[in-house]
């Protein structure tokens, strides 16, 4: 008699293995260790689909997509003011590793940092919002060859962006397990640094588990925090960025940008800022001299001019920036306005000092859901 061949999805056997060893693992061979409080390991299983968000993608949609999200998380506890300030969130460093449900897509690795916000306490549970971002590697994108590669154009390059968005349950079963249940979404892209770059949207189920060392954080340091003046600062930055032609395996080119903009702080806590950007995009310098495009007998300028407002979320030393602008030219048409979103580092800050505070930045520019290029820079405030 033939056997029927086991149908369960991929990593069904790796993550109820993990499963077991995090919930037979003794709580004191952890502590042994010597973990700070509030420290826990968790993991995940997420199952889901790959969303096709244009029918300019030449793949199939996979039936089905799993992953496997192994994690290490340290509750904040109010020993920073950022932690009372935003409801002591829990931080975290994650892997992911995915399958994406077809051959021709292959696998995913995501390495990223997080942070999960509670929304809202229940009783033993609580509703958390989480997100985080880092470096994805995808094992199949684009190539011109071999040919049957040619078709995956969901996806122009090995290493990516990955960015993870989370909500769900999370329930406490012991002094030292929590479980969760909710959904998700994750996102790979190269920032269209190369073509294609349409890239690999899932959403789906998720349910995991987390051991917890030295027991579940129930009490926080509720503390008086350290109240700053509202005081406005001009605040001075360059950043640089590479992007492709929209033709595949096409000619990289950089942009050069230079901002100045002026912040203030409010609720002791976020930013709000309103600039104006330089941008000198060699691509568009390439349009201009390449296409004899003229004015008045002269050359087009290749410099184009912005102005934008934003708001800057601030974890400690970390902020999340977003913003919103207009072009105030645009030398070869295209769109009017623009976002950007991303991380800063503020790694000095010195308030008696003439620098206040400086900081590097990674921000992904768009044209909403398109995105144009991903920006590296250093600024500093005045």
């Amino acid at each position: 008699m033939e056997l029927k061949k086991s149908r369960k999805p991929p990593y069904f056997y790796q993550m109820r293995c993990v499963l077991i060893l995090l919930t037979l693992l003794p709580a004191q061979l952890f502590a042994q260790a010597s973990l700070s409080n509030g420290v826990a390991f968790g993991a995940n299983y997420m199952g889901g689909k790959i969303f096709l968000h244009t029918p300019k993608i030449h793949v199939s949609q996979p039936a089905y997509s799993s992953g496997l999200e192994l994690s290490y998380r340290k509750q904040t506890t109010g020993t920073k003011d950022w932690h009372q300030r935003f409801g002591f969130p829990e931080v975290g460093l994650n892997v992911f590793l995915s399958n994406n449900g077809s051959a021709l897509l292959g696998h995913a690795i995501g390495i990223y940092p997080s942070i999960q916000f509670r929304i809202l306490s229940l009783h033993k549970a609580y509703w958390y919002g989480k997100f985080g971002g880092g470096i994805g590697y995808v094992s199949k994108h684009w190539e011109r060859t071999p040919a049957a590669d040619s078709m995956n154009n969901i996806v122009g390059s090995a290493v990516n962006n990955f960015t993870m968005l989370q909500t769900g349950i999370r329930f406490l079963m012991s002094d030292y397990l929590t479980a969760q249940v909710g959904l998700h979404f994750y996102h790979l892209s190269n920032a269209a640094a190369r073509s294609p770059n349409y890239g690999i949207n899932t959403y789906g189920l998720h349910a995991g588990i987390n051991v917890h060392p030295q027991q579940v954080v129930r009490q926080f340091d509720s503390r008086r925090l350290t109240h700053f003046k509202n005081t406005l600062n001009l605040c001075f930055s360059s950043t640089m960025a590479v992007a492709e032609d929209k033709t595949p395996d096409g000619p990289l080119y950089p942009v050069f940008t230079g901002t100045v903009s002026a912040y203030a702080m409010y609720r002791n806590k976020n930013r709000v800022l309103l600039g104006a950007d330089a941008i000198y995009d060699y691509h568009t310098r390439a349009l201009i001299h390449d296409g004899f495009q003229m004015k008045g007998g002269t050359y087009l300028s290749p410099w184009q001019y912005t102005a934008f407002a934003g708001h800057e979320f601030l974890f400690g030393k970390i902020g999340f920036p977003l913003i919103v602008g207009a072009y105030l030219n645009r030398p070869v048409g295209g769109k009017k306005m623009y976002q950007k979103l991303g991380m800063n580092y503020h790694f000095y800050r010195h308030p008696s000092m003439i620098v206040k505070d400086a900081f590097l930045s990674l921000v992904l520019k768009t044209h909403l859901a398109q995105a144009q290029y991903a920006e590296l820079g250093f600024g500093f405030f005045l």
